[in-house]
């Protein structure tokens, strides 16, 4: 059964995080913003049977009595079905709630379908706020389970001055630039993702950093996350175990969910001197969780109090909500 969902969103982020979640439960959806997209509030109504409406209350205000720009669009008062709210009044997300007032039932591929995109290996995302040593030790530490596959890969979304240490996945290797550059293309592949890696002290294939300093910043987050899709081919391969690191820093807190919302688990990695800075990055955290259309968000810190600088976890939680976020 086909229709069409019309999502009225001013935030083009927090458009495409629920086009992807919505767009999971409903695969035979046809998802548009008239918004952001400038299109005619009739548009999209020939690909489907019917059609739903969601808006962002605290943008157009509860009656939803807000025209956008562009192309006239119909009175909403005309639609057969009340529009729903993408927020509760908590200003929550719940995609559960969504589906109930939409009154349609979740495809029941949903299930299968997630245990095929993440059988045959994982994607990770470390957000550290700590030292370049302290976030490579971290990483030697906790992620070498990861290497443990026919394939790992390592991608650094950070400027080139947070470059790692080693020399081959940080300043000698500056792939990152072209591999950000060709993987818009068509005839783009994942696999040729490989093709502008080379192998680090830890066994991650990695493009290194970037040629400039700010080129994954100037390049955009969008980018970013289409090197992460084609990640996912490479991840989804039924003939091969691939993982994927990702480091993240420097991005705006605004385009984390949107970068990070396909991934199996999210890290916020945090020094132990100053724990005033989780407590400052918990409704971030907490917005990261809410994103996440599979995966799990969790925090952990440095205790330096510790010989030898050990890391100790803190607790974690799903995607409905991350349990101590702030830490």
């Amino acid at each position: 059964m086909a229709f069409s969902i019309k999502i009225y969103e001013k935030d083009k982020y927090m458009y495409a995080l629920m086009k992807a979640r919505i767009g999971i439960l409903y695969p035979e959806a046809y998802i548009t913003d008239p918004y952001l997209e400038n299109r005619s509030d009739t548009d999209g109504d020939m690909f489907g049977e019917f059609t739903k409406v969601l808006y962002n209350p605290e943008q157009f205000g509860e009656d939803f009595g807000i025209e956008p720009p562009g192309e006239a669009m119909q009175s909403l008062k005309d639609c057969l079905d009340r529009p729903v709210p993408t927020t509760d009044p908590e200003g929550i997300i719940d995609c559960k709630r969504i589906c109930s007032a939409l009154g349609i039932q979740p495809s029941q591929s949903k299930e299968p379908a997630e245990e095929t995109k993440t059988a045959g290996g994982r994607i990770e995302v470390l957000i550290p706020f700590v030292y370049i040593s302290d976030r490579e030790k971290y990483i030697r530490k906790n992620y070498r389970d990861l290497t443990d596959a026919d394939l790992s890969i390592r991608l650094d979304f950070t400027s080139r001055i947070r470059a790692p240490e080693d020399e081959d996945a940080g300043i000698l290797a500056g792939n990152m630039t072209g591999l950000l550059d060709s993987c818009v293309s068509r005839r783009f592949e994942p696999d040729d993702i490989l093709k502008y890696c080379s192998r680090d002290s830890m066994g991650f294939l990695t493009p290194g950093t970037s040629k400039g300093d700010d080129d994954v910043y100037d390049i955009g987050s969008t980018r970013c996350r289409i090197l992460l899709d084609k990640c996912r081919q490479l991840v989804s391969d039924e003939n091969r175990r691939i993982n994927v690191l990702a480091v993240a820093e420097g991005f705006r807190s605004a385009e984390l969910p949107m970068l990070v919302a396909d991934c199996d688990k999210v890290t916020f990695l945090f020094s132990g001197k100053d724990r005033s800075e989780e407590i400052a990055a918990s409704s971030l955290i907490s917005t990261i969780s809410q994103s996440l259309t599979h995966g799990i968000a969790v925090t952990d810190y440095i205790d330096f109090s510790d010989p030898g600088d050990k890391i100790r976890p803190s607790m974690s939680g799903r995607a409905t909500g991350i349990a101590g976020a702030a830490v």
